[in-house]
């Protein structure tokens, strides 16, 4: 009776930990998978140009910002859909704020409370794991550069807790190189990757096809630089 008693509270632990483990994107991009939308296509491309990210937060230093952009820049040039040039060359700018980056907070103890040490057993010791939880949020508006207009807008989120001090394992790990390496393997590599993948996916799926080989004509409106 009394180990039929500690099954729910073990259920519950389990459920507990399976939804910390997990990520959480403050927007999707839609039915199509992200190696669909992404996959490089042949065909007319648009001409925009990625502006510096613009920082709103602490927490972040400008190499990291850079490589970001970086990161970027080289997702959306592997899938054929744009040509990168500067911005007074572009018909379209990329422009994204960073809101919110936290690489490693204080997500408190797995489990009911918060309890339980290594001493107490099984139990204990999964109640009492310190988790870390790392978050993202920017902020992506796509912008025409002669009428200033922005065609789209949208808030990117993602939060990854995981545990304190161990290694996560995902195939995206490759990935972060320069002034992203100390990221690797940590619930912010994750982070990272979503907010990156996930804004590509949006500009991808946001710019309307009229800008492909060229963006449309725009009458009585002043040129304007960016």
């Amino acid at each position: 009776m009394k180990n039929f008693c500690k099954l729910p509270v073990l259920m519950a632990v389990l459920l507990f930990l399976g939804g910390c483990f997990s990520t959480r994107p403050y927007s999707g991009f839609g039915k199509l998978p992200a190696a669909e939308l992404l996959k490089p296509y042949q065909g007319p491309q648009a001409k925009i140009a990625v502006n510096d990210f613009e920082l709103k937060t602490a927490g972040i230093d400008a190499q990291v910002s850079q490589a970001l952009k970086e990161y970027l820049v080289n997702v959306l040039n592997n899938t054929r859909r744009f040509t990168i040039v500067s911005p007074q060359e572009a018909d379209l700018i990329i422009s994204i704020s960073v809101i919110d980056f936290i690489p490693e907070s204080s997500g408190g103890k797995a489990g009911l409370g918060g309890g339980g040490s290594s001493a107490s057993g099984f139990m204990g010791g999964l109640l009492g794991e310190v988790l870390n939880k790392a978050n993202m949020q920017l902020n992506l508006r796509v912008i025409n550069r002669s009428s200033l207009e922005v065609i789209v807008s949208r808030d990117i989120q993602s939060q990854v807790v995981g545990s304190s001090g161990k290694k996560m394992q995902f195939p995206q790990d490759k990935v972060f190189r320069n002034g992203l390496s100390k990221y690797a393997g940590r619930p912010m590599g994750k982070v990272i990757y979503d907010c990156i993948v996930e804004s590509a996916c949006y500009i991808v799926q946001s710019i309307p096809r009229s800008y492909y080989g060229g963006a449309p004509e725009i009458k009585n409106k002043p040129a304007a630089q960016v």
